[in-house]
This record gives C-alpha cells, structure tokens and sequence, in this order.
C-alpha cells in the first residue's frame, strides 16, 4: 500500500503533468498568445468544470444557441433577441470548424513530414486555408479538444469577451427572474382574461 506522502506526491505530480499538457496544447494550437492576455492564474484555473453559472451559460448558449431554452421561453423571446443568439451560434459553429480544420491540418502535416523527397515537401511547405463549405465530421474528442479550447477559440474570434474568466456570477440575477416571473404572471392573467 502506499503511504500518505505517496499519495501526496502522486497526486501533485498528476496535476502538474496535466498542467503542462494544457500549456503544450495551446502552444500547439497557436492560441497561447491570445491566452496570455489573462493573468498567470487565471491560465492556471482554466477548467470548464469550475466555471461558474453565468460564464456556462454564456459558453454554451454559443454552442448549442436556442437548444439551451425552453420551448415556451423561446416562443416568449422577442424576435430580435432569437436573431442575435442565432447569429452568434452560427458563428460560433464556424469557428469550431475552423479549429477542427486547423488541428486536422496540424495532424496530417506531421504524417507527410514523414515522407521524404518533392512530394511530402510540397504538402508539408502548404499553408493552412480555411474552407468555410467544408464540414470537418471528426468529433471534438476525436481531435483531442477540450471545452476550454473551444473557450480560448471563442474568446480570440471575439465571441466570449477578452475578461471571460474574470467574470463574475450576474449578481442582478435574482431580479432578473423576479422580473421574469412577474411577466410570466401578466401573461397568465391575459391568458384568462381572454
């Protein structure tokens, strides 16, 4: 068995062998230079699961859009607002096909590195070019992304705000769902009125 001290050791070498993981990952992908606009910390605390509400709401209302509300919210929306969160989640879909194509692109060029002679130089020496008609089907775990490469991509395309993981929870919550609850009640008064 192994002792406390052992555990203790194991443990934090596991955490730093998963930390510098995730920095060679962005490395890899290009998008340390946009991810070093954030504090040390905050690079270190970059983990989906410890997001609070507001900025997991914020992150996935881009990857799934209008999915993430309820039928009768989105029928009480305003037309605009449906507008908007379309908008953006197309958006957002491109720049996930965008990163999947570049990791694709990252990967092939390190098997056509293997060959040797004009033929694996011409295809190494091409540039990466995004292709917007291109529907890139790899999965993301296929690839090896994480929600927090998606995070970092969708804060460089200007889709997350640059202060993304300062965010604090909506502090006006409360009054936003006594708002909305008071709504709701009008709407039922309407409703049993007509």
């Amino acid at each position: 068995m192994l002792s406390e001290k052992q555990k203790e050791l194991l443990k934090e070498t596991k955490q730093i062998s998963i930390l510098d993981q995730r920095e060679s990952r962005y490395n890899y992908l290009g998008l340390l230079s946009d991810y070093q606009l954030n504090s040390e910390s905050l690079i270190r605390d970059l983990d989906y699961i410890k997001l609070n509400p507001y900025q997991h709401f914020l992150f996935k209302r881009i990857l799934h859009g209008l999915n993430i509300y309820k039928k009768e919210e989105v029928d009480q929306m305003h037309w605009d607002k449906k507008k908007r969160i379309k908008k953006v989640w197309f958006k957002g879909q491109q720049a996930i096909n965008e990163l999947k194509q570049y990791i694709s692109y990252k990967q092939s060029q390190k098997i056509f590195s293997i060959f040797k002679g004009n033929i694996g130089e011409d295809i190494v020496n091409l540039p990466f070019e995004y292709l917007p008609d291109y529907q890139n089907k790899l999965s993301l775990k296929e690839l090896g992304l994480k929600y927090e490469d998606l995070i970092i991509k969708f804060m460089s395309s200007g889709l997350l705000p640059k202060n993304f993981l300062s965010l604090k929870s909506n502090e006006n919550k409360e009054n936003i769902t006594k708002n909305d609850s008071n709504k709701q009640t009008i709407y039922k008064i309407k409703e049993a009125i007509s």
